[in-house]
């Protein structure tokens, strides 16, 4: 990919020359970097990850600012100036972002398609924000459930699959890839589940993990050879699924994003580019989130020890057959260790960084001008570590810091400091579901095997092109050896009980 992003780099220094402007002494400071087009290269490079190293390597400013093509970046590292970004959501927005995903991601290049989705504030029909506003119903309450349900019925044999392998190397990463992918497109689409064709299963995660040049927009079948054909083939796949109308067997998420958009006028086409870029929600976080869970527990064995204990205590039920059932319920209601370990590993992991476009002129703290046009972004790494919440520790790893007690109130909101399900007002509607996805798949694991890295718990490689998600996707392959825990043999299952979805999560 080197030759792309030279390419990428040497478009931009043109362009730079172009559309570079004056900065305005009101606007935040700017910190240098290698004229033009320093920052487009550490971008190129690192990904998004590369704005949490900025925000540590300026850790004294609070708010500051990058040239990149020309336009502003303005990086925030300070909760109170976080908080004045969001008592200003009507001008520092993220809704030109769903316009950006239509076009750049999934690809619509129809004129009045694009103006139709375009948020209404800039002229277009709101479709975006309509379709979003129609699938939060459907991720909570009955429907969750039902999603719940049957995504918890398809852990155990994903599970169950590991048994034939014990004692054989497998690679971590990809299972967990293959093990989420499975259970939420399942889930979510029903029995013409396009990602049931291992091929489409492909398709998309190339598509997904190969991004970074195709938000470019240009020549992406050349550019983005890999993101862009299995992008369009994931797309074939979902123009066949509407056309069998999958669809109406698939979850109320999956019926009611077609309704809004067929309603609206879009064609089967454009719904199903739409549909292939929802697997990012549904997936790109997802998955590593539950790889990061399991390499933090299993390489910390006295924390697992006790995980292991308080779910063999409270979420494991064994039947007079030696049948045993992981309650998902249960997990939530009565695993606090379990539950406040996966939100410290989400802080500790994330490499989050939600970004926001300032459609007008705005004021924060009648102090920093974010002019019209220029982008904010917010480093999830630098926030989840700031002292100023979480005190001298926030740099240490603590699976018990967001257990409640009386001496420690943990709160369900950090208002400014944990970014990883997003930035209050645009919080991420589906965290309920991954969460019972990734604690239940987590759960079976640690009681069913054990797990002997090839190479040491050493912190694999990082994939800088897989820029939609914010939890650091593996690159390549992390070879583990799996060891079925002799005195769990037998048969498992997994549950969840309905109206019990949702869980005490913080978000910022």
């Amino acid at each position: 990919m080197l030759d792309i992003r030279l390419f990428l780099v040497l478009a931009a220094a043109l362009s730079a020359f172009f559309f570079r402007r004056k900065h305005d002494p009101r606007e935040p400071p700017v910190v240098g970097s290698f004229p033009l087009i320093g920052h487009l290269i550490g971008m190129l490079w690192y990904g998004v990850s590369y704005f949490n190293l900025l925000a540590h390597k300026h850790a004294n400013l609070p708010i500051f600012s990058l040239n990149i093509l020309g336009t502003k970046f303005h990086l925030i590292a300070s909760p109170s100036i976080l908080q004045a970004v969001q008592r200003n959501n009507k001008t520092v927005t993220f809704d030109p972002f769903l316009q950006s995903t239509a076009e750049r991601m999934a690809g619509i290049s129809n004129p009045q398609t694009l103006q139709l989705l375009r948020e209404k504030s800039s002229g277009g029909g709101g479709l975006n924000q309509t379709v979003v506003h129609a699938l939060l119903p459907t991720l909570t309450g009955r429907p969750l459930d039902r999603m719940n349900e049957k995504m918890a019925s398809l852990l155990s044999p994903l599970v169950d699959e590991l048994v034939e392998q014990d004692n054989q190397v497998i690679d971590l990463y990809g299972w967990c890839r293959h093990a989420i992918t499975v259970a939420s497109t399942e889930a979510s689409y029903g029995p013409l589940n396009p990602y049931k064709d291992a091929e489409i299963e492909d398709a998309f995660w190339n598509f997904e993990s190969n991004m970074s040049p195709l938000l470019a927009n240009f020549l992406p079948s050349l550019i983005a050879r890999k993101s862009w054909t299995g992008r369009e083939k994931a797309v074939k796949a979902f123009i066949a699924y509407y056309a069998a109308n999958g669809h109406e067997q698939g979850s109320e998420l999956t019926m009611a994003r077609w309704e809004t958009q067929h309603s609206a006028g879009l064609s089967g086409e454009e719904i199903a580019r739409n549909e292939v870029t929802m697997g990012i929600g549904l997936l790109s976080n997802t998955v590593p989130a539950c790889f990061w869970v399991l390499y933090n527990l299993y390489a910390r064995p006295e924390l697992l020890s006790e995980i292991r204990q308080e779910l063999a205590t409270n979420a494991m039920i064994v039947s007079h057959e030696n049948h045993r059932i992981i309650d998902i319920s249960a997990i939530r209601d009565a695993c606090p260790l379990l539950l406040s370990t996966y939100q410290e590993i989400l802080r500790y992991e994330s490499a989050s960084a939600p970004t926001r476009f300032v459609t007008e002129d705005t004021l924060l703290q009648d102090r920093y001008l974010l002019k019209r046009g220029s982008l904010v972004n917010i480093p999830g790494e630098r926030m989840g570590w700031n002292e100023q919440v979480w005190g001298s520790s926030a740099g240490e790893f603590n699976p018990r810091r967001f257990i409640k007690s009386d001496t420690n109130n943990s709160n369900t909101r950090r208002i400014g400091a944990f970014v990883t399900f997003g930035v209050s007002p645009v919080i991420c509607p589906g965290r309920h579901f991954a969460t019972s996805e990734i604690l239940g798949l987590v759960a079976m694991m640690v009681l069913r095997f054990d797990m002997f890295p090839i190479n040491g718990w050493k912190t694999p490689k990082i994939n800088s092109m897989a820029i939609a998600s914010s939890m650091r996707p593996v690159q390549g392959l992390f070879n583990v050896k799996i060891v079925h825990r002799k005195e769990y043999h037998g048969s498992w299952s997994c549950r969840v009980s309905e109206g019990t979805g949702m869980f005490n999560l913080t978000v910022g």
